[in-house]
């Protein structure tokens, strides 16, 4: 090798070789092109062809994660995409007797107990709260026993008064709407019905209204919403004052 450089010395950069300027500038570029291939291929060697080739070697990574971010995104995309279920709203529907106020004063009139053939007259109290959604189209609906009569006095909270079917002796309340503002103040009727005890009614109590329950439909979940009560007799519960078991007596 050595002999080969010295022969190629004298041959082409001897001071009396017009060329040897030629011969030099070629062989400096020969020199860079070798060694650009010997670190070529020390890249190459090393896995980061991407760094020679002008590429990011991230690239595929990162179109990788991307084929996996979409992926993910499709899967969530989907469970967005899922129905949701609504559950409808529930109703509070309260009915109760009295003959005293919670303060005291007396709403009823006659005998208590109750006796047989004598007109005792209690205040009937049904209302309603704790609906979450607006309702529309409410029904309030109860049934009046054989023995019981309305005496024509009520109230109601909201819209038209109540309203008495003789023939089916039905008790109705409608509304068009009960929106959500109003579950904040009170919602529901009053009225009075006087009992007329009947022989075969003495020593037991007496029904004073039964079939209560509520109808209503949900304006979210679109769904009929119903709530039923048991029956009031005249076993005054809620009554502390009157204080009386409503065994209707004989005399």
């Amino acid at each position: 090798m050595e002999n080969f450089f010295k022969k190629r010395w004298n041959k082409h950069y001897h001071k009396d070789n017009k060329n040897r300027y030629w011969h030099l500038t070629i062989d400096g570029l020969l020199s860079v092109f070798i060694l650009a291939l010997i670190i070529i291929n020390a890249y190459l060697s090393t896995g980061n062809y991407g760094a020679v080739l002008g590429i990011d070697s991230n690239a595929n990574n990162q179109n990788s994660n991307q084929n996996i971010n979409t992926d993910t995104n499709t899967d969530n995309q989907v469970e967005e995409n899922e129905p949701v279920i609504i559950k409808s709203t529930d109703i509070k529907l309260q009915s109760l007797a009295r003959y005293y106020t919670a303060e005291g004063e007396q709403l009823g009139l006659g005998p208590l107990p109750p006796k047989i053939g004598a007109i005792t007259k209690y205040w009937i109290f049904i209302s309603l709260d704790e609906f979450t959604h607006d309702l529309k189209n409410v029904l309030v609906s109860a049934q009046l026993p054989e023995n019981v009569s309305l005496t024509g006095k009520s109230i109601v909270t909201h819209g038209e008064n109540m309203y008495f079917n003789n023939n089916s002796r039905q008790i109705n309340w409608a509304l068009d709407r009960l929106l959500l503002t109003d579950a904040n103040q009170p919602i529901g009727l009053a009225f009075e019905v006087a009992l007329t005890p009947s022989a075969n009614q003495a020593g037991s109590v007496a029904e004073l209204l039964n079939g209560i329950k509520v109808t209503a439909l949900d304006s979210i979940s679109q769904k009929i919403i119903i709530k039923t009560n048991t029956g009031i007799t005249t076993n005054l519960i809620n009554d502390k004052i009157a204080n009386s078991d409503g065994i209707v007596v004989i005399k």
